[in-house]
């Protein structure tokens, strides 16, 4: 059920979880994040199924509808528009190749293949896996149109019943609206070193275009559109479980990419969700003007409301490492340390390891050669020594997992862990996590004889500047159950 609705009388598109889309994704994970806002529904056409051009009958009742849907849409979220939206027909292939297209424009194959290799060396991508050809299986897999605010045009899929497109079309007539009031292309454009802050911006853009298409369904029903902030989280969960199944590429693509996809729409909703409460749709313009720094503001948007800023970490080069040169640099950040926990942990115990994060900075070094071996280092900081200890304290359960020198597999309590390092050697590796104080070193294959100098090295020249934490929750961590 969702709004309140018997399952058999929701249309088709609630029933298949409505529309689900792949977009910019640019934490350590997906480099081909869109430039675009996509959107993914599901049809009874198979993807690779080509589609013929549509008659000048259906192309015109197409545009009719997206015309009536914009003014719907703008009556309901308050947003104008400054001028006429764009618009084209397109078959799925045509769609699919402008997609390809705003890919290639924005990353080159060697930055593709370097992140590759860095969530291969993280554990979140499986080390035989082509990331190029998962990451395109999911962009094509059911892509119904999408808004791309560098053209500033809305692509209308043509291979698409009218009933299932229109809460689909609300949601990217609402990025069209966003564009001409907030210019989109600032929040499109990659942030190529800080893939956290880029994500949690992405969380607003969807997560506001998700709320208004829920609200624009609730209306056309005529239902309460207040219910949808009530239902908003258990709302989310319905409608990503009706993606996955109706979605074998989603099924099958890694748990990583997975949660990064859904991570702007749903927990992009709460957000949202969490702004609109009590307040009219212009508290949503005024975080456009200043949007979250992080994905841990999204996911606590109280730290957004305190405007609790993540830590910057200053980093340098690192001698120890000789001729291995920096081939990137990122930002893990609170989403993408929950599911990588969440790879060799209890759900909830990932969530409560990854919360209290303050700040992070991820840097990969290697040699061009994809053959070769990288190391993957990560320095974070938390918001106190407890959060900076349960942290420490999985990650060395993660590695020892990871390697196979987990002695103890049934043991969870990680919160006890203490300063110092604690390494696991396999195959002249070393992977390896140390706390000291608020401050945690992370280091992912390094060259066993190679570890001790790199991490002195690593607390030696790498530097936190810190920002005030927002007020700590009464459940943060005290009051929480151990894992």
């Amino acid at each position: 059920m969702a709004l309140g609705m018997p399952s058999d009388r929701m249309p088709s598109s609630m029933r298949n979880g409505l529309a689900v889309g792949v977009r910019r994704i640019a934490s350590v994970a997906l480099v081909t994040a869109l430039s675009s806002f996509p959107f993914i529904a599901f049809s009874d056409k198979p993807p690779g199924e080509p589609t013929a051009k549509p008659d000048a009958g259906s192309v015109t009742q197409l545009l009719a509808a997206a015309d009536d849907i914009t003014r719907q849409v703008a009556a309901l979220r308050g947003l104008q528009p400054r001028r006429q939206i764009e618009r084209g027909v397109l078959t799925r292939e045509e769609i699919g190749a402008r997609l390809k297209e705003r890919i290639a424009k924005e990353y080159t194959p060697e930055e593709i293949r370097v992140e590759s290799r860095v969530l291969k060396r993280l554990g979140l991508l499986p080390a035989d896996a082509d990331y190029q050809a998962i990451l395109l299986d999911l962009l094509m897999e059911q892509v119904a149109g999408f808004y791309d605010p560098f053209t500033r045009k809305l692509y209308i899929a043509d291979w698409l019943g009218l009933e299932l497109q229109r809460p689909a079309l609300a949601h990217e007539i609402q990025h069209a609206l966003q564009d001409q009031h907030f210019d989109l292309k600032t929040f499109a454009t990659p942030i190529k070193d800080d893939g956290d802050r880029q994500l949690a911006r992405s969380a607003l853009v969807e997560g506001d275009g998700t709320a208004t298409m829920l609200e624009f369904f609730a209306q056309s029903l005529g239902l309460d559109v207040a219910r949808v902030t009530a239902l908003g989280d258990s709302l989310g969960k319905q409608l990503a479980a009706g993606m996955v199944a109706q979605s074998p590429a989603f099924t099958r693509a890694p748990r990583f990419l997975r949660e990064t996809l859904l991570f702007p729409y749903f927990s992009g909703l709460n957000f949202v969700l969490a702004i609109r409460k009590g307040q009219p749709w212009s508290k949503v313009d005024e975080a456009f003007r200043a949007p979250p720094e992080s994905t841990e503001q999204v996911l606590h948007p109280e730290k957004y409301f305190a405007r609790e800023r993540p830590s910057a970490i200053v980093t340098a080069p690192l001698a120890a490492l000789g001729p291995r040169k920096e081939l990137r640099r990122d930002v893990l950040g609170e989403m993408a340390l929950r599911v990588l926990f969440a790879a060799h942990l209890p759900d909830g115990a990932a969530e409560r390891a990854a919360a209290g994060w303050g700040g992070d900075r991820l840097v990969a070094f290697g040699e061009a050669d994809d053959g070769k071996p990288i190391t993957v280092i990560d320095y974070s900081s938390w918001d106190t020594e407890e959060d900076a200890k349960e942290a420490a304290g999985a990650m060395q359960k993660l590695m020892a997992r990871q390697t196979g020198k987990d002695t103890n597999p049934k043991n969870l309590d990680f919160k006890e862990s203490k300063e110092g390092a604690a390494s696991f050697d396999v195959g002249g590796e070393s992977f390896s996590c140390e706390r000291r104080g608020r401050e945690v070193l992370s280091i992912f294959g390094v060259p066993t004889e190679l570890r001790a100098a790199v991490a002195d090295e690593v607390w030696a020249k790498w530097k936190v500047s810190y920002t005030p934490a927002a007020p700590r929750r009464p459940d943060k961590k005290s009051d929480r159950r151990k894992p």
